[in-house]
């Protein structure tokens, strides 16, 4: 979305905020919990809400399960608390119900993002995308960080990593979730070190850290006491159709998982998106069409590197893969950060900027909501 009034984007969305009573948590599962822990003290959160009968039965957090026909909404406003990638049909389902978007219902992104930022003077991130490294043992051919494109992995020194962290959490008072991705992260010299050192220094501002491999690598020891230590899950990528060399590697990672005590999820998808950088031109799009299209995008990750944040996490990896220039009103610099600008960068990390789309938009065939270059997961390239 382009800025047309910086710093005061989201001035009727609080508004409507505050006219609200109470609010129901539409979701009742870990994103659910994380945002009522974060709120039960600050407003009134009347009970949940989830589409399924079984959770209706019970309640969760000592609240109420509603069936979303069943809560009063007078003066009500509800929250959607599940992941990006499914909340589309919650979100239809309340619109076919008459409610009206950043009206009478927010996402947990912009609710948590907003409601900070106006009546607590903090600033909310809800997520940031981290990669320390981009080197990766697995050479994917749809990789959405284009490592089949990298003639040499970047791998950050620990001093410019930890000064990327320090200069986040110095501008940022509450993440829902901090990503530390790659690239295989497994595969990162300094990772228990990096864990350790936000889990000694920050971890108080970080409600879900996390990590993700590709189920190849077996990880240090060091990383999993770590993970341990600082409460760090794990997405384990289930590519073993794929890779079928992996089976043996993928079932040693579980057990060690299990051994210390890591929650992990297993990550198996029937599909995955392709960027097609190489084969996407809408360089002869109109600014307009162009904005509609990052905003219909729905992109959910920004990256953070060289302390700053990148308005679109996959034109940033396109930048360190060499196909593409970095563009300097496309980043928000951190060093030019002060509580001045919270609501700026609040507004940036909601998708806002100065043009209102990426340069990337014009090579890119968008992410899962408009994407429709479906492949197979995790397709192995020869490497060049």
């Amino acid at each position: 979305m382009k800025w047309t009034n910086k710093g005061h984007e989201f001035d009727t969305v609080y508004q409507n905020i505050e006219k609200k009573d109470k609010f129901y948590l539409f979701g009742a599962g870990e994103y659910g919990e994380a945002v009522y822990q974060e709120l039960e003290d600050k407003l009134s959160v009347a009970g949940f809400i989830d589409n399924n009968p079984e959770k209706q039965k019970e309640h969760y957090l000592g609240k109420r399960v509603f069936d979303l026909e069943e809560i009063d909404n007078e003066n009500a406003g509800i929250i959607i608390t599940v992941s990006p990638y499914t909340r589309k049909p919650l979100i239809q389902q309340l619109m076919t119900s008459g409610y009206v978007y950043n009206q009478d219902f927010f996402t947990m992104e912009i609710f948590m993002s907003v409601y900070f930022a106006y009546q607590r003077e903090e600033l909310y991130i809800p997520s940031i995308s981290f990669l320390p490294s981009t080197k990766c043992n697995l050479n994917c051919e749809a990789c959405l960080n284009f490592t089949p494109y990298m003639k040499e992995p970047m791998v950050r020194s620990w001093e410019i990593v930890k000064a990327d962290v320090d200069m986040f959490f110095r501008c940022v008072d509450y993440i829902m979730l901090f990503h530390i991705s790659g690239g295989e992260p497994f595969l990162y010299p300094h990772l228990a070190q990096l864990i350790e050192y936000i889990g000694e220094n920050y971890r108080h501002k970080v409600h879900f850290l996390r990590t993700v491999t590709n189920g190849t690598v077996l990880p240090k020891k060091e990383i999993l006491e770590a993970c341990r230590k600082y409460n760090v899950d794990v997405t384990l990528d289930d590519y073993r159709e794929a890779v079928p060399a992996s089976e043996e590697r993928f079932q040693e990672i579980q057990k060690l998982f299990k051994e210390y005590g890591i929650v992990y999820e297993i990550n198996k998808v029937d599909n995955w998106i392709d960027l097609a950088p190489m084969t996407t031109d809408h360089s002869d799009w109109s600014e307009l069409r162009l904005q509609k299209w990052f905003e219909g995008c729905h992109v959910p990750w920004q990256e953070l590197r060289g302390e700053k944040i990148y308005s679109c996490n996959y034109a940033s990896y396109a930048v360190v893969a060499g196909f593409m220039e970095e563009q300097e009103d496309e980043v928000f610099d951190l060093k030019k950060y002060d509580r001045s600008r919270m609501k700026e960068l609040m507004e940036f990390r909601m998708g806002y900027n100065e043009k209102g789309y990426v340069e990337f938009c014009k090579r890119c065939s968008g992410y899962v909501d408009i994407n429709d270059h479906i492949v197979s997961p995790a397709k192995q390239k020869e490497r060049s």
